[in-house]
């Protein structure tokens, strides 16, 4: 796999374990993306974060311990890279302080995989019409715009019910999580 152009690697240029690091970066894109979009709240600055976290695990990619968590590794440091970009950001543009995203980048990562199941769940507790906006507006290369288009729909209006959507598949989440925790 060659580094990504304009970087200078002297880190694992010549490894062949390219292969390996393709497929592992594959499998993590989405849930890296969706993690530095909950930090950062702004798809591109998500994207920004992604790219250099791609680039920085390539670079430390040997001191990534195959069998465990590579998600959970990248999410690691897609968050040093979040903060980076937010640290660039004007103050007054700020809503939410470091420590606080801090804490929830924490608490997001202790199960990654039961949020996946609950917000599964949750999905399918969505009427047809609702999940088809979803799944539609997060399908690769998606627009709001482009789904509003697609469904004959104005753009605000789709924007309002994607949100009321997100709010109710995150208070699911929460409740369904909360009651995992419970038992």
């Amino acid at each position: 796999m060659d580094p990504p152009p304009g970087q200078n690697h002297a880190v694992g240029a010549d490894r062949a374990d390219a292969g390996p690091f393709a497929e592992l970066l594959a499998s993590c894109q989405r849930p890296v993306f969706l993690y530095a979009m909950s930090l950062l709240h702004n798809a591109a600055d998500a994207e920004e974060a992604l790219q250099e976290t791609q680039v920085v695990l390539w670079q430390k990619f040997d001191r990534y311990q195959p069998g465990t968590d590579f998600v959970r590794f990248a999410c690691g440091v897609a968050r040093n890279e979040a903060m980076k970009i937010r640290a660039k950001r004007p103050r007054e543009k700020l809503l939410l302080n470091d420590g606080f995203l801090e804490m929830l980048a924490a608490e997001s990562q202790k199960a990654p995989e039961a949020r996946h199941q609950a917000l599964q769940h949750c999905l399918g507790k969505l009427g047809h019409t609702d999940r088809d906006l979803v799944l539609r507006r997060y399908h690769r290369g998606a627009t709001t715009r482009s789904v509003a288009e697609a469904l004959g729909r104005s753009v605000q209006g789709t924007r309002k019910a994607l949100h009321r959507i997100r709010e109710a598949l995150s208070a699911c989440v929460r409740r369904t999580l909360s009651r995992e925790g419970d038992e």
